[in-house]
């Protein structure tokens, strides 16, 4: 083949090969650019199931947080409520037993502390000489006696318990029956004994004891508790066996009770016994 010829046939081939490699670089640019699109799409929709399912699973775990802290709350409120119904029940049944002026100051306290662990057991609660709460109040709910204050400053009060051995109470049983000392057995914070009761007198399991109204700090006809049974002490007198209604474990609210003649009784008594009168 002449040279001329030859010549004419490398130049077509190399415009050919240049045409092609210039094809080639336009496609793989389309096509890194393709793939680019494709690339972030795909790295976008990683990351956004990522975050969403990191956001899920925190949410996850706050909604239990919430849940624990709503449990919490209702707890709390149940709580508030229950002692809420409790002083209401109180205060409707103390004010309906005693609707006739009686001589006594009622004055409804929150328990700042009471102990109930120990053989002298005390409380102390959140009413003082300013409320008109002083020593020898007497101590209340519409379940039974609480004790006796013994102490107090202007915004505080102190007293003994009926869980402790040098609280005694005047009970009847029933509403009629015999009267006798009602102290604390020791055991338990239900636990009673009604001293003295005379042999000839038959307690009946179930009897309700009322306070007798023999006493100048509290009231008459206050339930106090329940006849379990009896015993005999000595040959001479029998001992009744109290389960007290009031739980003292389950105490929040309690009603001061304030005799507003007790002066004057105590004046009286005191009279009476140097021979004024």
């Amino acid at each position: 083949m002449p040279r001329k010829g030859r010549t004419s046939q490398v130049l077509v081939s190399a415009a050919i090969f240049i045409v092609l490699e210039v094809a080639a670089i336009a496609m793989l640019h389309s096509s890194s650019v393709l793939q680019d699109i494709w690339l972030n799409r795909a790295s976008h929709r990683v990351a956004g199931w990522i975050w969403g399912g990191g956001s899920r699973i925190a949410g996850y775990f706050k909604l239990d947080s919430r849940n624990k802290m709503l449990q919490e709350e209702n707890a709390r409120l149940s709580e508030e409520l229950r002692k809420y119904r409790e002083l209401e029940k109180s205060e409707e049944y103390l004010s309906r037993a005693h609707s006739v002026d009686d001589g006594f100051d009622y004055i409804f306290a929150h328990i700042v502390k009471m102990g109930t662990k120990s053989q002298r057991n005390y409380i102390i609660l959140d009413k003082g000489l300013l409320d008109g709460v002083g020593p020898d109040c007497g101590i209340v709910t519409s379940e039974g006696v609480i004790g006796v204050i013994d102490a107090a400053d202007e915004h505080i009060a102190y007293g003994r318990t009926l869980m402790n051995p040098s609280m005694h109470v005047s009970v009847r049983i029933g509403r009629d029956g015999v009267a006798g000392p009602l102290s604390w057995n020791g055991r338990g914070s239900r636990g009673a004994v009604l001293s003295g009761i005379p042999l000839g007198y038959k307690a009946e399991v179930g009897d309700t004891l009322w306070t007798s109204g023999y006493s100048a700090i509290f009231p008459a006809e206050i339930p106090v508790g329940i006849v379990m049974g009896s015993s005999t002490r000595s040959g001479a007198a029998q001992d009744v066996e109290v389960e007290l209604l009031q739980d003292f474990n389950a105490l929040d609210y309690v009603t001061v009770v304030r005799n507003r003649n007790l002066g004057a009784i105590e004046v009286l008594e005191q009279s009476t016994e140097e021979g004024q009168l």
